[in-house]
């Protein structure tokens, strides 16, 4: 009789437990049918067309295209469901809702709670530490950093084109701007392009932590982080975390004791440490920026604080930059017109010089519409994941609260109701007077709202000091190009399926 009731209690209050989720669920349904989409399978909902993955991107764009839908719905299996954005419009609405818990999940390992993952008070906070570091008077000196890390990628193209020889772009442009935010972050002088990243454990790490969150995020099993942590690869994205925190943590430190910064009194006075920077004779780096930071109640920024945010620095200015340049390559490759404009405002603005300057940025005006509108085409973060808060009402219908929201940059970018002739690479459309006439929405390549990109200023620098560069240096071309539209995979960061090779021609 005991164990009858207890048996009947334990039944009662999982029916207890499960009966909310069982009523919030009919009602995400009911809420979903008006949202139009795929046709979903009852088990596995739309997860079929999600796969291949290689496939998705252009069926989402030729749906849209097809469809001219604002917003979709998907469903993960038979309980998950996603909410799809595809236009500036609805983009607006729900940009400032909170990041995913799932995303969240995924990149806290290595980057913490820092800027891209935290929320509320503490993010805003953190923005406005954080902001100065980004000033112009900040930035000036990197240009010095750009010319000379891309100098070396100069000279290796250099032989690469008196041998003939073709070579993968993408992960020559990643050591390249592996190179630039190492120097950058906390004047770290890797030489990685050099000797490549394996023997520097530090930049290899790096380097395989980006591709074990690529590889995480295609797995939907790995999306448990308690699975995950069993799994070879969730063992080692542990160890390399590790390996990536004890390095800044002893950065950090041998950075304070470099300026002879005496913290047991608290307060860094930010004057304390430009001086000690300029007596050192050097340029200030993010990591210099962090140490001296303060909010309104004088109160500077933990060591692990400094350690999320220069983590965050290094993913977010690392692969996003390099596949930016990848992709710009790619599109010029394939449309040499292009190269030939960018050459002639080149040397029209560096007038015999044969380095970019930091005055020099913002004439090249043509360089900036080419960059831009291979962000357009190829966005290096083609989706962003976010959750609602509350119920939130868009383009006529209702998202319920608490379902993930997907922001498809790729097709924002794609939506031909924004954007005439979606498919062909023109820079015009980033010329001033086009880009007024556009909603500020139709063009995410570094977000929009409050929760833009800090750092874009940055990424853009280094973007026209290396296209420019090389640009007046070599002729670009393609290996093997048969005309086939690149199959994408599109998880994270947005990279081709297939290797993409370049030649170069010496000018």
């Amino acid at each position: 009789m005991f164990l009858l009731g207890l048996f009947l209690l334990l039944v009662t209050a999982a029916v207890w437990k499960l009966l909310p989720a069982l009523v919030e669920h009919r009602r995400k349904c009911r809420l979903a049918k008006s949202f139009p989409g795929w046709p979903a399978n009852w088990l596995l909902g739309n997860l079929p067309q999600y796969f291949p993955h290689e496939k998705l991107v252009f069926k989402f764009r030729d749906y849209i295209a097809a469809e001219r839908h604002k917003v979709t719905r998907s469903w993960l299996g038979p309980f998950k469901l996603i909410i799809n954005i595809h236009h500036p419009e609805a983009a607006r609405q729900v940009l400032k809702t909170p990041k995913s818990k799932m995303v969240h999940g995924i990149f806290a390992p290595w980057l913490g709670d820092g800027l891209l993952l935290t929320e509320g008070d503490k993010w805003a906070r953190n923005r406005r530490l954080l902001t100065p570091g980004f000033h112009f008077s900040i930035l000036k000196p990197y240009v010095l950093v750009y010319n000379e890390c891309v100098q070396t990628l100069v000279n290796k193209w250099t032989e690469k084109a008196r041998c003939g020889e073709s070579f993968s772009v993408f992960p020559t442009m990643s050591l390249l701007s592996l190179d630039i935010i190492l120097k950058c972050a906390f004047s770290y002088n890797s030489m990685c392009q050099e000797v490549g990243s394996k023997q520097r454990p530090y930049v290899s790490a790096v380097q395989e932590l980006c591709g074990l969150i690529f590889d995480r995020v295609l797995n939907p099993l790995y999306m448990s982080d308690w699975v995950y942590s069993l799994t070879p690869a969730g063992r080692r994205m542990k160890k390399l975390c590790n390996l990536v925190h004890k390095h800044a943590e002893r950065v950090i430190q041998e950075r304070r004791k470099a300026l002879k910064l005496d913290v047991t009194e608290g307060k860094i006075e930010r004057k304390e440490v430009f001086a000690a920077v300029a007596k050192q004779g050097r340029y200030l780096d993010f990591l210099d920026i962090l140490l001296s930071s303060e909010d309104e109640e004088g109160i500077g920024l933990s060591d692990l604080e400094i350690r999320d945010e220069v983590d965050t620095f290094m993913f977010e200015g690392h692969d996003t930059t390099a596949t930016g340049i990848s992709w710009t390559l790619y599109c010029l490759a394939k449309h040499p017109e292009h190269q030939q404009k960018i050459r002639e405002e080149v040397n029209r603005v560096l007038d015999g010089r044969d380095r970019v300057e930091y005055e020099d940025l913002k004439e090249l005006q043509y360089t900036l519409w080419c960059i831009k509108e291979a962000l357009r085409i190829y966005p290096p973060v083609p989706n962003i994941l976010r959750e609602a808060g509350e119920d939130t009402d868009v383009c006529g219908h209702t998202i319920p609260k608490g379902v993930l929201v997907g922001i498809s940059m790729y097709s924002i970018h794609h939506h031909p109701d924004i954007w005439e002739n979606p498919e062909d690479y023109d820079p015009l459309r980033f010329r001033p007077d086009a880009v007024d006439r556009r909603d500020p929405y139709a063009f995410l390549a570094f977000s929009a709202g409050s929760r833009n990109c800090i750092g874009q200023n940055f990424a853009i620098n280094e973007m026209k000091v290396v296209i420019a560069t090389l640009m007046q240096r070599f002729q670009v071309s393609l290996e093997g190009d048969d005309g086939k539209e690149l199959e994408l995979i599109p998880p994270v960061i947005l990279r081709p399926k297939d290797d993409v090779r370049l030649k170069v021609e010496l000018l």
